[in-house]
């Protein structure tokens, strides 16, 4: 998906045909950490959301950003400092939980590395999420990705934009 600095709510449609929308407050906190110029080191951080209790849909409403103690140059970033760990607890105490996670490439349009494979399925091993999958988001320069992680089939899946009419709003699916 094209990186836009309008920062509007975006729809995705997940694996099990629901909608995950991403909050224009977690689009604009990824936006200013885009690696274009070569001084600019790899960010990252946690995401945090909900799914709703009657439709099943998720929402992604914040994000955590890099910190001091956090370990970045232009190719790499381990989240070291704690306090992502403060914002995941202060998250969860307003009904917010974690969703996965989400980190900068230094390319137009980015591509998992052999590392990013490996972390992601083995968060699928290890972390619980506040819903059936974990998230994994991408932002390159000009474009950004996100993989959803199934967490009972153990299946890592691109996800994308749902189908807009000709306003630009998204369509609403008859039943």
């Amino acid at each position: 998906m094209v990186i836009e600095s309008n920062f509007k709510c975006i729809k995705l449609k997940l694996p099990n045909n629901k909608v995950v929308d991403i909050l224009s407050s977690v689009l604009s906190e990824m936006y200013q950490w885009i690696q274009d110029s070569d001084e600019k080191l790899e960010s990252g951080g946690y995401i945090v959301g909900y799914k709703h209790e009657k439709t099943g849909h998720i929402s992604l409403e914040m994000v955590s950003h890099p910190y001091m103690l956090d370990i970045r140059n232009r190719v790499r970033f381990n989240m070291k400092d704690p306090k992502h760990m403060i914002f995941l607890k202060k998250a969860e105490r307003n009904k917010s939980y974690y969703m996965g996670v989400w980190h900068t490439h230094p390319q137009d349009i980015p591509s998992p590395s052999s590392i990013d494979w490996e972390d992601w399925k083995d968060s699928l091993k290890k972390e619980k999420s506040g819903c059936e999958y974990i998230f994994f988001i991408i932002v390159g320069i000009k474009e950004w990705r996100i993989w959803v992680g199934d967490l009972q089939k153990g299946i890592i899946s691109e996800i994308f934009e749902c189908e807009k009419n000709e306003e630009g709003l998204y369509k609403v699916r008859s039943k």
